[in-house]
């Protein structure tokens, strides 16, 4: 207990070098989420000094000191308060006005948070407690992040968004609780194991239990959602997989009940869609309505469709038009298979030269992020034999190169755009 005392007493000591050192991790910090680096981040917390009043409310709440106590307040004010206007300072001068990552990471709190800083906080006054704490203390400033949560109010309030302001003033305060919670906690622990007798009174005990219930509830609804949305996600993964095998996926959302598809691939009836969305409770998705928007008209894809295809793809890698024919090339940045593409597209274009009016190829990306080897075929003859014959050919010079792709059919009046 002597070395917890004095280490916990050494960091509540107001002086204008530590408030300065604070000042300096908070431009850090902000700096790090503005350019979204995270060991710019790391940095920031590692040199932040604002562990230090956290822990010492919880020291003097398990040790019934309201000396401590209200200088670890007073300390914790000051600190939140530089840090605040700090950040806002520098959001509001700062030409980089994108949201990164690193922000939005911190405006979503969970019940998560609350155990990271319940654990952080048990190894931080163990550690406290150490005479040599070793590299605890800069792991627990790092895991239980205080510093990057009091940086995105500031952006907040630099950009009058209220989402970010509460979000993650929620995060700051269920960070500083429970680390102040565990941290008195670990010291009536000690107290105990030194043979101290307990004063804590049962009003105090109580206030902690119920301010802390009160806490965690909107952090345990946040939670729930994550959780649910992840379930409903693979579910939905595992229907697409099994009913839509022969479709290529090209969108896809939940949004409440509805689940929206974009879809590319033979055209389903209304009598397929209807059996689709019922088999959707077999999948453990009961009550959702399935919105199929399938791309194909018939067994091919018209050019407005294939432009919105392409446009939600969102991918850069996308397509270029067949070499043999005039306008401007569309994107031609290719990966590895980029000359087998192109052999593939000049062997279709010389064997089929009447019965084909255009070729792309080129690469793009479906919702899960996967790259496919894409061949669209424009026919000037449209039928199904000269459509069999071509995906037969094209399959087989697939097969050649060891290359897999996928083939899509647009129809004969197809132009380049």
């Amino acid at each position: 207990m002597p070395t917890l005392n004095q280490n916990i007493r050494n960091g509540l000591n107001f002086t204008w070098s530590t408030q300065a050192i604070l000042f300096c991790a908070i431009i850090i910090a902000c700096i790090g989420l503005n350019v979204d680096s995270a060991p710019i981040v790391i940095g920031a917390m590692l040199i932040s000094p604002l562990m230090a009043p956290v822990v010492g409310i919880g020291y003097g709440l398990g040790n019934s000191n309201s000396k401590v106590l209200i200088q670890s307040l007073r300390l914790l004010l000051i600190q939140v308060t530089i840090a605040v206007v700090g950040a806002t300072v520098y959001f509001f001068i700062s030409p980089l006005n994108a949201t990164s990552a690193q922000l939005l990471a911190r405006t979503e709190p969970t019940l998560w948070d609350v155990l990271i800083a319940l654990v952080g906080g048990f190894a931080g006054i163990i550690s406290s407690a150490k005479k040599d704490g070793g590299n605890i203390v800069p792991g627990v400033a790092i895991a239980t992040a205080l510093m990057p949560p009091l940086c995105t109010v500031g952006y907040g309030i630099s950009h009058l968004n209220t989402t970010f302001i509460v979000g993650a003033g929620y995060l700051f305060l269920i960070n500083a609780f429970f680390i102040a919670l565990a941290t008195a906690i670990g010291t009536i622990f000690f107290r105990i194991r030194s043979g101290e007798k307990l004063n804590v009174p049962v009003r105090q005990q109580l206030v902690l239990l119920v301010v802390s219930i009160i806490i965690v509830i909107p952090s345990s609804i946040s939670a729930y959602s994550i959780v649910h949305n992840s379930y409903i996600n693979t579910q939905l993964s595992q229907f697409i997989e099994a009913k839509l095998s022969d479709q290529y996926i090209t969108k896809q959302s939940v949004s409440g009940k509805r689940i929206e598809l974009s879809v590319i691939g033979k055209r389903l009836s209304e009598e397929q869609v209807k059996d689709l969305t019922k088999s959707l409770q077999d999948y453990h998705l009961d009550g959702y309505q399935l919105d199929l928007n399938q791309l194909t008209k018939g067994n091919y894809i018209t050019p407005k469709e294939f432009q919105k295809y392409i446009k939600q793809t969102g991918n850069t890698d996308a397509i270029q038009d067949n070499p043999s024919s005039s306008g401007n090339n569309i994107n031609t940045s290719f990966d590895k298979n980029k000359d087998v593409l192109k052999t593939i597209q000049t062997d279709l274009n010389s064997q089929y030269s009447k019965e084909i009016s255009n070729i792309f190829v080129g690469k793009v990306k479906d919702t899960d992020n996967s790259a496919k080897q894409l061949v669209v075929i424009a026919l000037s003859k449209t039928g199904e034999a000269s459509r069999s014959k071509i995906k037969k050919t094209a399959d087989k010079l697939a097969a050649d190169h060891n290359v897999r792709i996928t083939i899509q059919f647009v129809d004969g009046s197809t132009k380049k755009s």
